[in-house]
């Protein structure tokens, strides 16, 4: 008889060794898809973290503060962070519509809105066209949950782990990749 203290403990081995629902092996990731996802998700956080090494100097030469050097960090946290709160407040919405007229669909919408209002961030000179540029950067960028969702009918059961621990090593390379592409400048 088998003691459950007699027994090694293996985490990969299933509790049922012998049922026919767990498969044997992992089944590969589709390469071309899960890269083409990926490629998305980078863009995301480069778009968030490319305005941080240059917003101070922006919100002081456009004299949204009227001279005043101490009110700077004030208008540039809140200009950074605009884009966070209006993902936060459209992500469901935009899984939910994910779910209505696809994931594709979405996907490209929200990169494609991603991309314009940056350049409309770029290209503002008043504070209310950063801050509108800014929202409508977050909110079409509500594509984390349908990324999500995505590589979850991507994946099985073999391969899911794999294929979700990909998404964060993703993100914060774009962390990265968006200063580093700032630096160069």
């Amino acid at each position: 008889m088998v003691t459950p203290s007699s027994r090694h403990c293996n985490d990969e081995e299933p509790l049922l060794p012998n049922s026919p629902d767990v498969p044997k092996r992992a089944t590969p990731l589709p390469k071309i898809q899960i890269m083409v996802l990926l490629l998305t998700t980078l863009i995301e956080p480069v778009a968030s973290q490319s305005i941080l090494p240059y917003i101070n100097q922006l919100v002081s030469e456009l004299d949204i503060t009227g001279g005043d050097s101490r009110k700077v960090g004030y208008y540039a946290g809140l200009i950074e962070s605009l884009f966070f709160v209006t993902q936060a407040l459209t992500v469901l919405h935009w899984s939910r519509v994910s779910d209505r007229v696809g994931r594709k669909p979405v996907l490209l919408l929200g990169t494609f809105g991603l991309c314009l209002s940056m350049l409309c961030f770029g290209l503002s000179r008043t504070f209310w066209g950063l801050v509108l540029s800014r929202c409508v950067t977050g909110a079409l960028n509500g594509n984390i949950g349908v990324m999500k969702s995505m590589m979850g009918e991507l994946t099985d059961v073999t391969n899911r782990a794999q294929g979700f621990a990909l998404l964060p090593m993703i993100s914060s390379i774009g962390v990265v990749a968006g200063y580093a592409l700032l630096s160069l400048y």
